[in-house]
């Protein structure tokens, strides 16, 4: 169920980053773009965290790090969006707030009986 769970929340990041926006997007970063980008990123780790416990800390940052700068880089030759070094950095933020947040979790769950 949590692997589903992962691969909707991707397909849909996915889909959102890459349809057309036919709003004018501001030159600045907005308060909710990077509430957006925060949220997508903290809520991707914690369920690939419990999709795939196995794997280290150190590739699910990689890999979900790599998979916002590839949105970036796509977003670059999608006219009207433009692809934000910002967005990469508020990427990164929420990922390390979901790796504290799973670690939390891990620290304070309650042993099985």
């Amino acid at each position: 169920m949590q692997k589903l769970l992962f691969a909707c929340a991707i397909a849909a990041i996915t889909v959102l980053a890459f349809i057309p926006t036919y709003a004018p997007l501001p030159d600045v970063l907005s308060l909710s773009d990077i509430l957006n980008h925060f949220a997508a990123f903290s809520t991707l780790y914690l369920l690939h965290a419990a999709a795939y416990p196995h794997i280290t800390v150190k590739v699910r940052s990689a890999f979900l790090l790599g998979y916002g700068c590839l949105i970036e880089a796509v977003q670059y030759f999608l006219p009207p969006r433009q692809a934000s070094a910002w967005d990469i950095a508020v990427d990164a933020a929420g990922i390390l707030a979901g790796l504290f947040l799973y670690d939390l979790y891990r620290r304070f769950k309650r042993p099985s009986a």
